[in-house]
């Protein structure tokens, strides 16, 4: 397939993928908690089939039972924490909103231990069959890596950018989708221009162990693409540039890390893509191992930095 066919076929999956995305972020609520459930289960099915094919046996059921639970918590974390108020909806908890934080925090960590627990148990049928050790640590590994990370595109529909910086002269638009926008124009557009200056300019290996085909001058044309759709998406939703740069980098950086982490785990499992569920793209997650990563980085950047500043 020529670079221009790769390039409009990738354009068609992520521009359906994306339209998708946004229209259930839009409505909000259990709509959007119902795509962010199907797209981790979905990619939680794909990593424990992979790991069968590899004849480790982790406890499926188990673990997509934890990870919609810690979807749910996150989802009435975050209801309750727009019921306290238009102020707190931004990303903060205030009155009863922190108490409710606390308590999901606590309640999730139960989730993640009950995890350990059942998975250990769960090796008593199994009769020795394969190794407990790696059915066991695969089947929590699945829950953390794929549920946790995705329960931050939850939370990130929430994150109202616009009113964190002080934009009163902002759209709806910018309120309700801008920090899903900010993650994913600069993530994908980070993956479309080291794709394109990989395959034009690429001449160093940047990871030839891990990933063959990454190279450093499209590792480094991706990094300044996530800056600059940074500072594009920052300035219409009014954050200062020095935010967009930073947060640009910062998901141009570990968005490539996400992405050859993502790379060690199939080579280890001996695919090429988790899935074919969108044909020669992959599956849900070969689309989404770089988005993961910098959700939860989005998320504390406003925290540390706008909501609580040191």
């Amino acid at each position: 397939m020529s670079l221009l066919k790769k390039l409009l076929s990738r354009a068609a999956v992520g521009l359906a993928l994306g339209l998708t995305l946004f229209a259930c972020a839009w409505i909000g609520g259990w709509p959007w908690f119902a795509c962010v459930a199907a797209l981790t289960l979905i990619a939680l099915n794909e990593y424990y089939s992979a790991l069968e094919k590899a004849k480790i046996r982790p406890d499926k059921w188990l673990g997509w039972l934890c990870a919609v639970m810690l979807l749910l918590l996150t989802q009435f974390g975050e209801s309750i924490s727009l019921m306290a108020g238009p102020q707190d909806a931004a990303l903060d908890y205030g009155g009863i909103g922190i108490l409710a934080g606390a308590h999901m925090l606590q309640l999730s960590l139960f989730v993640l231990l009950f995890c350990v627990a059942g998975t250990l148990v769960a090796q008593f049928k199994l009769g020795g069959e394969g190794s407990a050790v790696a059915n066991s640590a695969t089947t929590v590994f699945g829950v953390v890596y794929i549920g946790v990370l995705f329960t931050f595109l939850i939370r990130a529909r929430y994150v109202d950018i616009p009113m964190l910086v002080g934009n009163e002269h902002t759209s709806v638009l910018a309120s309700r989708l801008g920090a899903l926008l900010l993650i994913l124009v600069s993530v994908w557009s980070c993956d479309t221009a080291a794709f394109i200056c990989g395959n034009l300019l690429g001449k160093h290996k940047l990871a030839p162990l891990v990933s063959p085909n990454k190279t450093i001058e499209g590792s480094a044309c991706g990094l300044l693409a996530a800056i600059a759709s940074a500072l594009l998406v920052g300035l219409w939703l009014g954050l200062p540039g020095r935010d967009s740069i930073a947060l640009g980098a910062l998901m141009g950086v570990i968005g490539q890390v996400g992405d050859l982490g993502k790379s060690v785990l199939k080579r280890d499992l001996g695919i090429k893509d988790f899935s074919s569920l969108f044909g020669p793209h992959g599956g849900v997650l070969d689309r989404f191992d770089a988005v993961i990563v910098s959700l939860p980085l989005l998320y504390w950047y406003f925290w540390f930095f706008w909501l609580h500043p040191l």
